[in-house]
């Protein structure tokens, strides 16, 4: 079975919000990172991102470690993606996809390339996938997409 239209960008920007969320909303308490939200913000999550104030909420107020990203994003795909926007086994397909591993390094590749821009000041998430969808057109994005793909092949050809 093929993997659906738009699985792969919709389960990516879901990974991507849990990044940005990360990257401007960090506080340290007693030697642990957490997310934390002032009310305005978060009410202004709310309306503007409702389709993803439940991950955003489940991150809240815990501990941040790289497990409980991940539990967090794909239990949060699970509950709202599996079955019900996308058909059974979808998930776990797209997540183990050559395109998707492709996705999130152009994702860390973009955020390093532009760090000293994003950290000027609390973008919105739309602005940044607005900027990251311009710069995935750009010929540096594209040369790079091309050479993660022949280095997978490559792999995968040595794994046989």
């Amino acid at each position: 079975m093929a993997i659906p239209h738009n699985a792969l960008n919709d389960m990516a920007q879901v990974f991507h919000f849990e990044f940005w969320l990360r990257y401007y909303f960090i506080e340290e308490r007693d030697g642990n990172l957490y997310i934390q939200l002032t009310e305005e913000q978060a009410k202004q999550m709310q309306a503007k991102f409702p389709e993803f104030w439940e991950l955003a909420e489940s991150v809240q107020d815990r501990p941040l470690s790289p497990e409980l990203s991940q539990q967090a994003v794909v239990e949060f795909l699970q509950v709202n993606y599996e079955g019900k926007k996308f058909p059974a086994n979808t998930v776990l397909k797209v997540l183990d996809s050559k395109d998707f591993s492709i996705e999130m390094y152009l994702f860390d590749t973009w955020v390093d390339l532009h760090e000293e821009q994003l950290m000027q000041k609390i973008y919105g998430f739309d602005y940044w996938m607005h900027i990251y969808g311009e710069w995935k057109t750009t010929e540096k994005a594209q040369q790079l997409v091309q050479s993660l793909k022949l280095q997978m092949q490559a792999e995968h050809g040595a794994m046989n």
